[in-house]
C-alpha cells in the first residue's frame, strides 16, 4: 500500500494558526536549555546563545561564537599539539528538549 503526501506539507502546516508561535517558542526553550547545558559544563559561550524567528514560518536557535563549532564537537590545538574533546552541548541540549 501507498500513500500519497503532499510535497508542500511542511509549508502548509506551518501556515496553520498557532504554529509559527509555537515553533517560535520551541526555538527560546532551546535557547535556555543550551545556555544552561553550557553553564553547567564550563560557563564558556553562555553570552552567544540566541534564538531567532525568520520569516513568518520558522525560527531557531545556537551558538554566535566563532568557537562554537571547536567547543562543541572537538578541535586540535595546535599549541598543545593535542586533540580536545568537545562538550557535544547541542546534542545534550536537543536530547533535553
Amino acid at each position: 500500500m501507498s500513500y500519497w503526501v503532499n510535497p508542500d506539507i511542511a509549508e502548509i502546516v506551518a501556515g496553520l494558526p498557532g504554529v509559527h508561535a509555537e515553533v517560535i517558542e520551541t526555538a527560546h526553550r532551546g535557547a535556555k536549555i543550551l545556555r544552561n547545558t553550557i553553564s553547567s559544563e564550563t560557563g564558556a559561550m553562555a553570552g552567544s546563545v540566541f534564538s531567532e524567528a525568520m520569516g513568518s514560518k520558522d525560527a531557531f536557535f545556537g551558538l554566535s561564537d566563532e568557537g562554537a563549532l571547536g567547543y562543541n564537537y572537538g578541535h586540535h590545538n595546535n599549541r598543545s599539539d593535542q586533540y580536545v574533546p568537545g562538550s557535544h552541548v547541542i546534542a545534550k541540549t536537543i536530547g533535553r528538549m
